[in-house]
């Protein structure tokens, strides 16, 4: 584990290393900004890990962001297949801002409310300190962001991304601009939220099973051990996305192609490598 996390930590110095090696900041001039963003996609995983049914979903975002960098978001998303309206809702804040001429920084919080009956992963999930920072490098856009989770399951996460913007619109001299935005990934951490999740699945079917087949012992108290907390740094998985974004004035649309392969799966973890299409329309004003 300690080895995968140093390693991890010398990429993070060699960003800023790097940045700092380039010119000064810029003077950058913000202004405040309001974007709203609607999102259907066909379903859901939580770096790398899926379940065995699917869960398509819709969501909704109103970010505001201000001219001295904070930004505030709320997001609600409704999964197709299931009887609540809402399934998850996210409310997040942070501090954006610049660290050189190529490289910026963001600083958040985030809290999730989910429904009772909330069949996905990040279920388990309750809060969500993040520090991210972006690199570009000319040629290649780099990514990296430190998330830790905490609540009912305490976790580190750690993801890896290089994009690189290629125009479109030039080959039939558009004045829109289209391009792909293609990314590869890289995501590590530990795995107690897998294995939360894992067990709590476990011990709703045996609830149920004990129901139908023991009458008379559903309203005994029932405790689930667990002998193996998942706290090794290690890879969780690898990802391709290939976005095709096209930007009319404020409004902006973005069908997205997205390729997952876990690995390092706890046992018990259902999660498969797995093909995703989602679909982000936004304008902001």
């Amino acid at each position: 584990m300690k080895n995968q996390l140093y390693l991890w930590i010398m990429l993070a110095w060699a960003l800023v290393g790097s940045a700092h090696a380039q010119t000064t900041e810029d003077s950058v001039t913000r202004k405040a900004s309001w974007n709203v963003a609607l999102e259907v996609a066909n379903n859901s995983s939580f770096y790398g890990r899926n379940t065995a049914t699917r869960y398509p979903y819709a969501a909704a975002t109103l970010t505001y962001a201000h001219a001295s960098g904070f930004w505030a978001s709320a997001t609600s998303y409704q999964l197709f297949d299931t009887k609540d309206y809402i399934d998850e809702t996210d409310v997040s804040v942070g501090y954006s801002f610049p660290i050189s001429k190529r490289m910026n920084g963001n600083l958040s919080y985030s809290r999730f409310f989910f429904s009772e009956n909330a069949p996905m992963v990040k279920s388990v999930t309750e809060n969500a300190a993040s520090l991210n920072t972006t690199l570009d490098w000319k040629y290649l856009y780099s990514s990296l962001t430190t998330s830790y989770f905490f609540g009912e399951s305490n976790d580190l996460i750690v993801q890896f991304e290089n994009s690189r913007y290629i125009g479109l619109n030039p080959l039939w001299n558009g004045r829109n601009p289209v391009g792909l935005d293609p990314k590869i990934g890289i995501t590590g951490g530990t795995q107690e939220f897998s294995e939360t999740y894992t067990v709590e699945r476990k011990k709703e079917l045996g609830d149920w099973f004990e129901d139908v087949f023991t009458p008379g012992k559903g309203n005994n108290p029932k405790t689930t051990t667990t002998t193996t907390t998942k706290h090794k740094f290690q890879v969780l998985s690898y990802d391709l996305y290939v976005p095709l974004v096209i930007m009319l004035g404020n409004f902006e649309l973005e069908p997205t192609y997205r390729y997952s392969i876990p690995v390092n799966k706890l046992e018990g973890d259902e999660s498969e490598a797995k093909s995703f299409v989602s679909v982000k329309a936004s304008y902001t004003f």
